[in-house]
């Protein structure tokens, strides 16, 4: 009797440890961290305080910077808005999900045109969705449109893993101002370049004609009719110069056309009202977060700034506060956003199990002016070059950040090659959900080994310098030294400036010119080449096999694809095309 006693006790303590065990495996186990995703628009590397700038106040990224991990050498995989943005988002290089165009229409300039990121593309969103997050992004997408729900392969952020979405489908353009600046007046003098805008309305006037016998008479007018405002609008623009009414006419069309706020599908606000989205896109991020703090759902959060692509409007208060006009102006207001975006982390107890990644999308703007022809764009730092360059170091070069409190250290910089492909493969991996990403050609490479210093080298040996649809340039990290290259096989040539840099007519180098980065971070000093016959092979190897990884698919900016589709033309209150956002209607007025 005894000993079955004894045997029940036993028993009784056996379950009793296993099942304290068990507690204590469930407490001690690491949450998945949540992520939140800083994208600027524009951004010049030297802009931050963190990197270098003594002029211009950035406190809340500075602090980012030193409560975490600083990227210097953080790249872009492509030097225009649509492309990099594509390759952010699916840790691919554009030219796989054919985000790339042949020509110098390099990001969209239209909301009602009919390319976009495939749906069949896997996104970040997706990645945190097959771990039951929760998703929003809020602000700038510029991945193509559409304003049809039924259709879920038509490119829109619902499609590609997000829940929710407020923001702008295309981008912030000077014409979006108040001061009267217009994009094609400031950088689009020359005739080559009207000529081709005229060829261009007269295909789709011929569209028009064309659709016109299926739509209702009143319709197909109105159509022609914006048609040829429009083409007056972008073919003829030394009339801008002559007639003070014609300017009213053309930032009117443009507003009509692009300046939309869209929460999901619908359209809450036309034109945009610009000293106030900055503050908008923090109350919506605000709201989406204390929603994550009451259903305790884990969470995706992208932030994309407006800023500090032109136009630069920003709150009353940061009007005139910096030592750099609008422009200094702007990169301040973002910093408050990112203040006020970490200050809501910490009040609702989040910062500690959020993983926060800021970056640029590429290089500053350099060539950017106002509509006084004053240069307005970033200051990209040491590096010569920026937006819209093939192959210069301020073309790709980035700022870069990561902060997650307890997980990466605090105030390290690594000086390694990473790239924004890689923060998908990134966040993959920290969930445990690398199969969602099977049977697509993966670019980007997780940061998590070198953002905890268990690796010391980048997990990239080569990255690819697209400009458009070719390789201009190759950065190599060998596997062992510190040496760190860079082959260019063309450069930029200033005299085929329109808006930004041709790539089909930039300086062909041959040989192509050759950079030691270790000793030359910035590229100015070519080496010879044929001292160094074993790198140059290595990387025109490199080049080769990556060129024969890329399968051939259908270019989103393929020119049909870029021009305007009147039939899909989004408008709010047709025929006004005006509306205010009711959720925030007399809150920012100024």
């Amino acid at each position: 009797m005894g000993q079955e006693q004894d045997q029940t006790v036993y028993k009784l303590l056996t379950v009793i440890y296993i099942i304290i065990l068990n507690v204590r495996g469930s407490t001690c186990k690491t949450p998945d961290p949540n992520f939140v995703l800083i994208v600027a628009d524009d951004l010049g590397y030297g802009d931050l305080g963190c990197f270098g700038n003594t002029t211009i106040r950035t406190p809340h990224l500075d602090r980012l910077a030193a409560e975490g991990v600083k990227l210097t050498h953080n790249v872009a995989a492509a030097s225009m808005c649509t492309p990099s943005r594509a390759a952010f988002l699916t840790g691919r290089y554009p030219i796989r999900s054919g985000m790339v165009a042949p020509h110098f229409m390099r990001a969209y300039p239209l909301t009602a045109a009919a390319g976009g990121l495939p749906t069949s593309e896997i996104t970040i969103a997706e990645v945190t969705k097959k771990a039951g997050y929760r998703t929003a992004y809020l602000g700038k997408w510029h991945q193509g449109w559409s304003v049809d729900r039924s259709n879920p392969h038509h490119p829109h952020p619902l499609n590609q893993g997000f829940d929710y979405f407020y923001g702008v489908p295309l981008s912030n353009i000077p014409d979006f101002g108040e001061s009267g600046g217009r994009i094609l007046v400031s950088n689009l003098p020359h005739l080559p370049f009207q000529i081709l805008l005229t060829f261009m309305l007269v295909l789709v006037s011929t569209i028009c004609l064309i659709r016109v016998r299926y739509l209702p008479m009143y319709l197909g007018v109105l159509l022609i009719f914006l048609t040829g405002l429009v083409c007056g609008y972008l073919v003829f623009p030394h009339v801008q110069h002559e007639a003070v009414e014609f300017l009213h006419v053309q930032v009117l069309i443009d507003k009509l056309l692009n300046s939309f706020m869209f929460r999901n599908y619908d359209i809450v606000e036309q034109p945009i009202h610009l000293p106030s989205v900055t503050r908008k896109l923090v109350k919506e991020s605000e709201e989406f977060l204390q929603a994550r703090h009451t259903d305790h759902a884990p969470f995706l959060l992208l932030v994309s700034w407006l800023h500090v692509h032109t136009a630069l409007a920003t709150a009353p208060e940061f009007r005139g506060q910096s030592a750099h006009g609008p422009y200094g102006d702007a990169v301040e207001e973002m910093d408050w956003g990112v203040g006020q975006l970490m200050e809501m982390l910490e009040r609702l107890g989040m910062a500690d199990n959020t993983l926060v990644y800021f970056a640029s999308d590429h290089g500053g703007a350099q060539m950017a002016k106002d509509f006084m022809g004053r240069v307005v764009g970033g200051f990209n730092g040491p590096f010569s070059g920026g937006k819209g360059d093939g192959s210069t170091e301020g073309s790709f070069r980035v700022p870069g950040i990561v902060r997650w409190p307890g997980h990466v250290p605090a105030g390290v910089v690594v000086r390694e090659p990473v790239s924004l492909m890689d923060v998908l493969p990134t966040v993959a991996e920290l969930l445990n959900v690398s199969d969602v990403t099977s049977g697509h050609v993966m670019d980007g490479v997780s940061m998590v080994p070198l953002l905890r210093g268990e690796e010391r080298v980048s997990p990239h040996e080569f990255l690819f310098h697209y400009c458009g649809d070719s390789v201009h340039a190759v950065t190599y990290r060998p596997r062992s030294g510190t040496k760190m290259w860079k082959l260019m096989f063309r450069e930029p040539d200033p005299n085929t400036k329109i808006l930004v840099y041709l790539c089909n007519e930039a300086i062909h180098l041959d040989p192509p010119t050759l950079y030691d980065l270790s000793a030359d971070p910035t590229a100015s000093s070519p080496v010879p080449a044929g001292e160094h016959s074993q790198v140059v092979s290595a990387i025109l190897k490199a080049v080769r096999q990556h060129q024969d990884s890329v399968q051939e698919v259908p270019s989103q900016l393929a020119w049909w694809r870029v021009i305007w589709q009147p039939w899909n033309q989004p408008c709010c209150n047709f025929p006004k095309c005006a509306c205010e956002d009711e959720k925030f209607k007399g809150l920012f007025t100024d």
